[in-house]
C-alpha cells in the first residue's frame, strides 16, 4: 500500500505510461537497440534517430533537422554548413606561418 500521496500519484502515472511504451524486449523487432529505427538516422523515423548502427560513424548520422536544417533557421543543418565551409578535403586547414612574428611576445 502506498505510504503517501506522492507515491500514490506516481503509481497512477506509471500505470498510464507503461502501455504507451512501444519497446518490448521479448517481441522480435520491438527490442530497443542501436539498430532500432528510433535509434537510427533513417527515413522511417527521421526526427528521432541519430545513429547509423555502424561503429564510430559520426559523419552520416543525425536527424532530418540535423542534416537538412530547421525550417525556421536559414543556413542551419549539416548540408548548408558544409556548403559554406571553405575548408574541405581539397583545401585543408593549416596554421598560418608565424615565423615572422619573432620578438612579438615572450614566455616567462
Amino acid at each position: 500500500m502506498p505510504s503517501n500521496k506522492l507515491e500514490q500519484a506516481a503509481i497512477a502515472a506509471r500505470s498510464r505510461q507503461i502501455p504507451t511504451n512501444t519497446y518490448n524486449g521479448e517481441a522480435q523487432g520491438q527490442e530497443y537497440s542501436a539498430g532500432h529505427t528510433r535509434a537510427k538516422s533513417d527515413d522511417k523515423t527521421p526526427e528521432h534517430g541519430k545513429g547509423t548502427n555502424t561503429y564510430l560513424d559520426t559523419a552520416n548520422g543525425g536527424s532530418s533537422s540535423d542534416i537538412n536544417g530547421a525550417a525556421n533557421a536559414a543556413g542551419s543543418g549539416r548540408i548548408q554548413n558544409v556548403a559554406f565551409n571553405e575548408f574541405n578535403r581539397d583545401k585543408v586547414y593549416v596554421h598560418p606561418d608565424t615565423s615572422a612574428n619573432a620578438g612579438q611576445f615572450t614566455f616567462h
